[in-house]
C-alpha cells in the first residue's frame, strides 16, 4: 500500500502563501480603518453636563431635563429619547434646542416615579448614551395668591411683617411708555433749556408772542406726556387697568419705591413750573428769578436720578444729574431756535439770540460729553461691548459726537456769515432752522436711545433688596451672573417656620423654585414653587403650611428660567436645630392669613 503523495513547499510557493495572507491582512485592515474613520467623523457626540446628573439621587421633580452636548446638534427633530422611572415610563414633550445648538430642553409632562431611572438619548448622527439616576418622592409646597391668580396684589403677613408687592401681570406697555419717554425729555427740556436760552441769550423774547404761545403750548403737551407716563407706570405697578390708574389719589400706594417717588416729583415740578411758562418775565424779575430758575433746574435734574434706588455709585447719580442738564440747556434751545426765533426775518436781537446760543452750546457740548463718557464707565465699566446696555451706550455717544461735530459746523458759519449781518433776513433764517433743525432730529436719536436704555440693567446697576422689618434667623444673600436672590428663614428650627424669598435679578422669570433637602435619610425634601414673574419677594407664612421635619443641615437649591433658559442654580445650606417649644403662630387680625404673595 502507497500512501499519496504530499505537495513539496517549495520556495516559489511558500512566497505566494506569504504573499497572499499579507495582503489579505492589508486588505482587511483597510476596512478596519475606514470603519474607524466614519466612526471618529459621527457618532462621537456626548453630553457634558445635564440636570439631572448621573447617578444623582433626585428629591424633587424637576420641570424639565436638560442636556449640554459637547459638539452642536443639526437635526433636534430627529433626536430619539426615552426616560424610564422604575420600569414606568416618563411622559416628555419635543426636545426643544438652545440657542448655543449644543443645549436640548425637554419639559416633562409626567412626574417621575420613585426608583432608579434612565434616560437614553440617540442623535441622527449615530451618537447615542445614557443617564442614570435614582428618584425619590418628595412634598410639593406652592404659594398660592389670596385669591387663586397670581396676577392680584396682595398684603402677606409673617410674623408682624407686612411687604406689598404686585404681581406684575398686567398688559405689557414697554414699547408705549419707552415712546412717551422721547416726549418727555424732548418737552421738558424745552421748558428748562428754552427758558434758560431767553435769560442767557434772547431776553427780547418774552416781548414776542410767538415765544409765549411756545412755552404754554409745550407746557400743556409736557403735563399730558408726564400725567400718561405716572397713570401706565402706577398701572404696571400694581396690575390695575388702565382706567383706574388714572386716578391720581391711586399713585401713591404704587409708586412707593424710590424710582416711582422721583416721577411723582418730577410730575409736581412740571405741574408746578406753570408759574413760569406762563410769564416767562419771573426769571428776569429779581423778586422771582432764583425761585423760577431753581424750580426748571430741579425738574430737569431729576432725570439724573434714574437709577436710584439701586446699587450704583454715588458719583453716577452727580453726573447723571450735570449731564441731564448740560443735554436739556442743549436740546431746548435747540427747540427754541427752531420753533421762535428762526421761525420768519426779523431785527437783530434774532441774530444775537443766535449767536448768543452758539456761544452757550461750547460749554453744553463738552459736558454733555465729558458726563457721559464718566456714565458709561460708571455703568457698564468695561462691559460695553458685551452687554446690551453697553452697547447702546457706546452707540449713544457715537450720536452725540455726530450731534456735536453739527454743532460745531453751524457755530462755524455763524461766526463767519453773521459777524456782517445786521437783521435776519428770510433766505438767512431758513437755512439756519434747517441746519438747526437737522442737530434737533440727531438729537430725538439720542432721546431715544436713552429711553431705550432706562428698563435695562447695566453690570454696575443692579436692584437693591428691601431690608426685612422683622429680623429673620437665618438670611443669607445668593447671586451668581445672571440670578440673584436673598433667602430669609425664621426661626430656623423643626416645625413651623416662615420663609422670605426675595428675587433681584432677572428680571423677569418663569419656573421659580425653591427646594429644601434634607442631610437625614428618610426624611422628603420640599419645593415651594414661588409664583414671582418679576422681581419682588414673597412670603411663605408661619401659619403651619410649611415644617421643616428634622434638625441638621439640609441643602438649599434655586432654580429658575428665562426666555433665554435655564438659569445656573443658586445653592447654599443652612443648619436647622431641634425646637424645645412647641410653635405657635401670630398673624394680624385684620390681614388674612394666606399662604402666598406673587411679587412683580
Amino acid at each position: 500500500m502507497t500512501s499519496p503523495q504530499l505537495p513539496r513547499f517549495t520556495a516559489k510557493r511558500m512566497a505566494s502563501i506569504i504573499g497572499f495572507a499579507i495582503a489579505s491582512f492589508i486588505y482587511m485592515s483597510g476596512f478596519s480603518a475606514l470603519g474607524a474613520m466614519a466612526t471618529g467623523v459621527a457618532g462621537t457626540n456626548e453630553v457634558t453636563t445635564s440636570n439631572p446628573m448621573r447617578n444623582q439621587i433626585v428629591q424633587v421633580q424637576p420641570p424639565q431635563i436638560q442636556m449640554v452636548f459637547r459638539d452642536e446638534i443639526t437635526d433636534i427633530g430627529k433626536m430619539g429619547l426615552t426616560v424610564v422611572c422604575n420600569t414606568e415610563s416618563v411622559g416628555i414633550a419635543l426636545p426643544q434646542l438652545g440657542a448655543d445648538s449644543k443645549t436640548v430642553s425637554v419639559a416633562l409632562t409626567t412626574a417621575f416615579a420613585a426608583g432608579e431611572c434612565l434616560i437614553e438619548w440617540k442623535l441622527v448622527d449615530g451618537s447615542q448614551g445614557s443617564i442614570p439616576f435614582t428618584s425619590q418622592i418628595v412634598s410639593e409646597t406652592t404659594i398660592a395668591p389670596a385669591d387663586g391668580t397670581p396676577t392680584d396684589t396682595t398684603l402677606p403677613a409673617v410674623i408682624g411683617e407686612v411687604v406689598v408687592q404686585s404681581a406684575g401681570g398686567g398688559p405689557r406697555v414697554g414699547g408705549l411708555l419707552g415712546l412717551l419717554r422721547i416726549f418727555e425729555y424732548l418737552l421738558v427740556a424745552a421748558i428748562f433749556g428754552g427758558l434758560l436760552t431767553v435769560t442767557l441769550a434772547w431776553p427780547e423774547g418774552i416781548d414776542y408772542g410767538v415765544c409765549l404761545r411756545f412755552f404754554r403750548i409745550t407746557w400743556l403737551l409736557a403735563v399730558t406726556t408726564m400725567y400718561l407716563i405716572v397713570a401706565i407706570t402706577a398701572m404696571r405697578n400694581s396690575d390695575n387697568t388702565f382706567i383706574s390708574s388714572l386716578n391720581p389719589f391711586s399713585w401713591f400706594g404704587a409708586l412707593n419705591d424710590a424710582a416711582g417717588l422721583v416721577l411723582l416729583l418730577r410730575f409736581a415740578l412740571v405741574v408746578g413750573s406753570f408759574w413760569v411758562t406762563f410769564q416767562p418775565a419771573r426769571v428776569f424779575e429779581p423778586a422771582t428769578q432764583v425761585p423760577a430758575i431753581t424750580l426748571i433746574t430741579v425738574m430737569m435734574a431729576t432725570f439724573g436720578l434714574t437709577r436710584i434706588g439701586q446699587h450704583v455709585a454715588l458719583f453716577t447719580y452727580i453726573f447723571g444729574i450735570a449731564h441731564a442738564l448740560a443735554i436739556g440747556m442743549w436740546l431746548g434751545g435747540l427747540l427754541l431756535l427752531s420753533r421762535t426765533v428762526l421761525n420768519a426775518p426779523g431785527e437783530a436781537d434774532l441774530l444775537n439770540a443766535v449767536r448768543g446760543f452758539m456761544r452757550i452750546s461750547t460749554i453744553l457740548i463738552l459736558v454733555s460729553i465729558a458726563t457721559g463718557v464718566m456714565q458709561v464707565y460708571l455703568l457698564d465699566s468695561f462691559n460695553i461691548f458685551s452687554t446690551g446696555h453697553g452697547r447702546l451706550n457706546l452707540l449713544k455717544l457715537v450720536v452725540v459726537a455726530g450731534m456735536a461735530w453739527i454743532s460745531l459746523m453751524f457755530k462755524n458759519f455763524t461766526v463767519t456769515r453773521l459777524s456782517k449781518e445786521t437783521e435776519l433776513t428770510s433766505k438767512m433764517a431758513w437755512r439756519l432752522r434747517r441746519a438747526v433743525s437737522t442737530e434737533l432730529l440727531v438729537g430725538i436719536l439720542v432721546l431715544g436711545l436713552t429711553s431705550w436704555m432706562v428698563p435695562m440693567h447695566p453690570p454696575q446697576a443692579r436692584a437693591s433688596g428691601a431690608q426685612p422689618t422683622v429680623p429673620y434667623a437665618f438670611r443669607q444673600d445668593l447671586k451668581n451672573d445672571r440670578f440673584h436672590v436673598i433667602i430669609s428663614l425664621t426661626p430656623s428650627t423643626t416645625g413651623v417656620n416662615a420663609m422670605r424669598i426675595e428675587l433681584l435679578e432677572p428680571s423677569r422669570i418663569n419656573n421659580f423654585v425653591v427646594k429644601l433637602i434634607p442631610s437625614e435619610i428618610g426624611y422628603a425634601g420640599i419645593a415651594i414653587n414661588v409664583p414671582l414673574k418679576r422681581r419682588g419677594a414673597a412670603i411663605v407664612m408661619g401659619d403651619g403650611s410649611f415644617t421643616l421635619p428634622v434638625a441638621g443641615v439640609w441643602s438649599i437649591e434655586i432654580s429658575g428660567a428665562t426666555t433665554t433658559g435655564e438659569l445656573i442654580p443658586l445653592a447654599t445650606t443652612i443648619n436647622i436645630t431641634a425646637s424645645t417649644v412647641e410653635s405657635t403662630t401670630t398673624v394680624a387680625p385684620d390681614l388674612a392669613t394666606t399662604t402666598t404673595l406673587a411679587g412683580g
